[in-house]
């Protein structure tokens, strides 16, 4: 009979998803599903409870925890969570987006961090995000027994800052394979009758969506183009430079904006679109192009460091920030049928199942090196 948990952190998930989100969310359900050895105790907001009720094996639980605020949240890893781990028999939890509780000799600590660019790129974040972040990082680091990063880049950037860590830190790659079996509804706010050019990000400023309306741009003013463009994303610190860029630009009325869409549309997008365009200067790992990419569709990418990673010296991964060179590129292509387009196969091994399969190979590594299952702990960890 297990007298122990494996607990995973879903209380970051938000009320609309973007990529982290989206990793916590299909990365709990598959592990959920998975075949394993202990039981799973998901601990998240009230709200979310029922996204992963129907997953749950006989043993598993949810535990939800209200939580009114950011505030709140911050204070519950702080104060509370400590309490609930140790009630809940939790003696391995996962944290999946950085925040932990502080250290204690009843359980020990995964924690997963998706990116460094509050560090590499501070300018890309709001100013108080940013300090807490560049503050408390180390602390978490030192709070885990183990780290997983989502990419060898983030890795690189962890040890980079950190490296007496350098050790305790794993790569384990996301599934990118999520929208493959997801029905497919229209969006009937948006009736094309003639080709569009699709690009999903969260609105923010690392992501370039002003370039990617430039490039759009040049593309009907040199070449003509029937193409609209539909830019799919939430609201974050770059919106009100990418509402600029749209009324600045002279086929503002073939530029389309939709917020928070349900996946199915989001599917129908991906099937139906022309081609995909994601400029983005910085990733952890990056799914919506990865998304385009399983769903078939011609993708143009700045070959930011994890595209580099993931996907080489491919031509459809720019080097330079020149709207020309894009825009005579992408055309040449339309006019070729996008022969050279990445194509599926490049990204074949990143699916969820062989994500759950790592992280449930590593908590059993942590289980039996630990004496969680007999209930001794053969390293005590400080408060």
């Amino acid at each position: 009979m297990q007298h122990f948990f494996v607990g995973f952190d879903c209380l970051s998930l938000p009320a609309n998803f973007s990529g982290a989100g989206y990793y916590i969310y299909y990365l709990a359900r598959e592990l959920l599903q998975h075949i394993r050895n202990f039981p799973i105790a998901v601990l998240c907001k009230p709200d979310h409870a029922d996204l992963f009720s129907p997953y749950l094996q006989s043993s598993d639980k949810i535990i939800s925890i209200p939580l009114a605020n950011r505030i709140s949240r911050l204070s519950f890893y702080e104060l509370g969570l400590k309490k609930v781990l140790i009630r809940e028999k939790i003696e391995l939890f996962h944290a999946s987006h950085y925040l932990c509780p502080p250290r204690n000799e009843k359980y020990q600590i995964v924690n997963t961090f998706h990116d460094m660019g509050f560090f590499l790129h501070p300018n890309y974040y709001p100013v108080s995000k940013r300090l807490f972040f560049t503050k408390r990082m180390g602390i978490f680091l030192n709070r885990s027994e183990r780290i997983t990063a989502v990419s060898k880049s983030t890795r690189e950037a962890i040890v980079d800052f950190f490296p007496e860590y350098a050790n305790k830190i794993s790569v384990i790659y996301p599934g990118a394979d999520h929208l493959m079996n997801e029905n497919v509804r229209p969006d009937l706010s948006v009736n094309f009758d003639r080709p569009f050019i699709l690009a999903v990000n969260s609105l923010e400023k690392r992501k370039n969506i002003p370039f990617i309306i430039k490039v759009f741009d040049r593309l009907k003013r040199n070449f003509g183009i029937a193409h609209e463009f539909l830019l799919v994303g939430h609201i974050s610190n770059g919106f009100q430079q990418v509402l600029r860029e749209i009324n600045q630009s002279k086929f503002s009325a073939d530029v389309h904006v939709r917020l928070s869409i349900p996946l199915k549309q989001l599917v129908h997008h991906y099937q139906n679109a022309d081609f995909f365009i994601n400029a983005s200067s910085y990733e952890g790992f990056g799914f919506s192009p990865l998304e385009a990419i399983n769903n078939q569709l011609p993708t143009f990418l700045f070959r930011n460091q994890v595209v580099k990673e993931l996907l080489d010296d491919h031509p459809y991964a720019f080097t330079d920030w020149d709207v020309d060179d894009w825009a005579k590129y992408i055309y040449e292509e339309m006019q070729n049928n996008f022969a050279n387009k990445i194509t599926s196969e490049k990204i074949k091994p990143f699916t969820w199942n062989n994500t759950a399969a790592k992280f449930i190979e590593l908590y059993e590594q942590i289980i039996s090196t630990s004496g969680i299952r007999s209930g001794r702990k053969e390293t005590a960890v400080a408060s």
